[in-house]
């Protein structure tokens, strides 16, 4: 921030750690919930088959969007 933009009287604004992946960048993802696999279906026995997630491609976590992966919000 400039000076000359800065309202007199208030400090300048730090930024903070984010709280939803605090300060990694990464966060859980939303579609497998943190596990990298989603169930496609059954199998001829009736067990369920577990493929890799296409939200996080089988990663676990993907970019935080609070920051957006940046760390401070």
């Amino acid at each position: 921030m400039d000076k000359r933009h800065q309202p007199k009287g208030q400090m300048p604004l730090v930024k903070q750690r984010c709280h939803r992946c605090h300060g990694s960048g990464r966060a859980k993802c939303p579609i497998c919930n943190g596990t990298g696999e989603v169930a496609q279906g059954a199998d001829d026995n009736g067990n369920p088959k577990f493929g890799r997630c296409a939200g996080c491609f089988g990663l676990k976590t993907m970019r935080c969007p609070v920051c957006n992966g940046e760390g401070f919000a």
